[in-house]
């Protein structure tokens, strides 16, 4: 019981200084700002300063729930700061970004796992590249970095020279306290991830990737053994991509949030064979896109469409609720449904953005008429090939990973064409639901074309038919087809969800 008294007495000590801490470093910020000290000079001031918390946090803390709980007060009271414009010393100058926000985030993460592991040293790997390396890198890259790296031409090549050397120096100093042995060259190899990182990082996300990628980067490569690694590589893996598709404009911020746990669960839960096949339905999916947007015409504007946390959960989530049930229950048979799910996702996309191309406009799947082109609903004989050919690569890469890395799944054509056939049959489904369910919309000016006429393909002096109404609003829009509250999103997910529940009833017919 003394023990115990002692040490929630220290765990609350610590809160109390760790407040005043934080306390007197916004309080000099403020000042600052009051004597003429820019916005982004105070705020980065803030940001290096704060970086020093760690240390407090080591000494009195010993918990992970202790720990994280200042930085977690802190992810709502920022997130308040910043929808509010409250604390002007802290905004950005130009662009500003939710990146206290993060911040408080990656410190409340970090606390979680490294002090969760009886390792603080790992989280202090991750916070202090980000607190000073990032922090002094901003400083002096804005005061003397006229030259721009040759990739990333929004960060100076003396802005990352200096993030490399500062972060290599937290590093080593961290290692060496911890006893680590190689503590020089495996500073080097953090800070030279960590200044990767900082570079494509996008929208105050450094914030959140570098202490984070940092420290997963030790944890995998030197402490295989510890709790969650999978989880950990599978992040790793999944933020490049998420990284290269924020600086393409494939994701919105949250949908690359999105997309990163999607992208860590699969690898935790599948492996690589998973995880694969989630990047090819997300990166052959963006290859169509792409040759999609060399042409141009309203087909073009479609493929710039910057995929948000809706869409990437709409196709996402059938087929990780089947690896769920794989891990649940050890049958293998569920990680066949969960690739037919992606391979359904797969077909459908590719089915959108290469039938779009048919010479003629396509028909209405239900009532054979044909219809405007882009709009959910329509098969064409281009979208069916385009659709074909997704699904069975789709099906081919499955049954070719989970062979190779020695997963216990059915073997034999049976279950290639299986996965081949819930491919197609998704795709199909989509466009019925999509043509039966999903709104329409016609705008202000009154139109010459109706669902209930065949489309000539004429738009001069008509009005088009939208699937989703304008940011600004929709003021003179009228619903026409189908309920406003199905969306393509609902519809993809609906037809993801219909294949997985039928490919259950299937594999559990025949008996596997």
């Amino acid at each position: 019981m003394i023990g115990m008294a002692g040490s929630i007495a220290g765990n609350i000590a610590g809160i109390v200084v760790s407040v005043l801490f934080i306390g007197l470093v916004l309080g000099a910020s403020e000042l600052l700002s009051r004597r003429g000290v820019s916005s982004e000079g105070t705020r980065k001031v803030v940001h290096i300063a704060l970086g020093g918390w760690w240390i407090i946090a080591m000494l009195f803390f010993d918990s992970p729930l202790w720990a994280a709980a200042l930085p977690l007060a802190f992810v709502f009271v920022n997130g308040y700061a910043y929808r509010q414009a409250k604390l002007s010393f802290m905004a950005r100058e130009e662009h500003d970004t939710p990146g206290t926000v993060y911040y408080a985030v990656s410190l409340t993460v970090l606390s979680l796992f490294s002090f969760g592991i009886d390792a603080p040293y790992v989280g202090a790997l991750g916070v202090f590249s980000m607190a000073f390396g990032d922090g002094f890198a901003a400083v002096i890259g804005k005061r003397f970095g006229v030259r721009k790296l040759p990739v990333v031409r929004d960060k100076s090549l003396v802005g990352s020279a200096t993030m490399l050397g500062v972060s290599f120096a937290a590093c080593a100093a961290v290692l060496g306290a911890a006893g680590v042995s190689l503590a020089l060259p495996i500073a080097a190899l953090l800070a030279v991830a960590a200044t990767v990182i900082e570079a494509f990082s996008t929208d105050g996300l450094d914030n959140l990737w570098v202490p984070l990628g940092v420290s997963a980067l030790y944890v995998v490569l030197f402490l295989p053994a510890a709790p969650y690694a999978p989880v950990l590589l599978g992040m790793l893996l999944s933020g490049a991509v998420v990284m290269a598709s924020l600086r393409l404009g494939l994701l919105t911020v949250s949908g690359g949030m999105g997309a990163l746990v999607v992208g860590a669960l699969a690898f935790a839960i599948g492996g690589w064979p998973l995880w694969l096949l989630l990047m090819w339905f997300f990166g052959s999916s963006n290859i169509a896109s792409r040759i999609m947007a060399k042409r141009t015409g309203k087909a073009a504007k479609k493929a710039h469409e910057t995929r948000t946390l809706k869409q990437v959960l709409a196709n996402s989530v059938p087929f990780l609720a089947c690896a769920v049930a794989y891990v649940a229950t050890g049958d293998s048979r569920f990680l066949i449904v969960s690739a037919a799910a992606l391979a359904a996702s797969t077909a459908d996309t590719w089915a959108s953005e290469i039938g779009v191309f048919s010479r003629k406009p396509p028909i209405n799947i239900l009532t054979g008429t044909r219809m405007q082109r882009g709009l959910s609903g329509g098969v064409s004989p281009l979208g069916l090939g385009a659709t074909a050919i997704g699904s069975t690569t789709s099906a081919f890469l499955a049954m070719l990973l989970f062979h190779a890395f020695g997963y216990a799944v059915p073997t034999g054509p049976d279950a290639f064409f299986f996965i081949i056939a819930c491919g197609i049959l998704g795709s199909l489904v989509d466009s019925v639901l999509g043509s039966l369910l999903q709104a329409k919309y016609r705008g202000p000016a009154e139109g010459e074309q109706t669902l209930g006429r065949p489309w000539d393909g004429r738009t001069e002096g008509s009005s088009e038919l939208v699937e989703k109404l304008p940011r600004e609003g929709g003021a003179g829009y009228a619903l026409v087809s189908g309920y406003a509250w199905v969306t393509n999103d609902a519809v993809n997910f609906l037809s993801g969800a219909i294949v997985v529940a039928l490919g259950l009833i299937v594999l559990v017919g025949s008996g596997g």
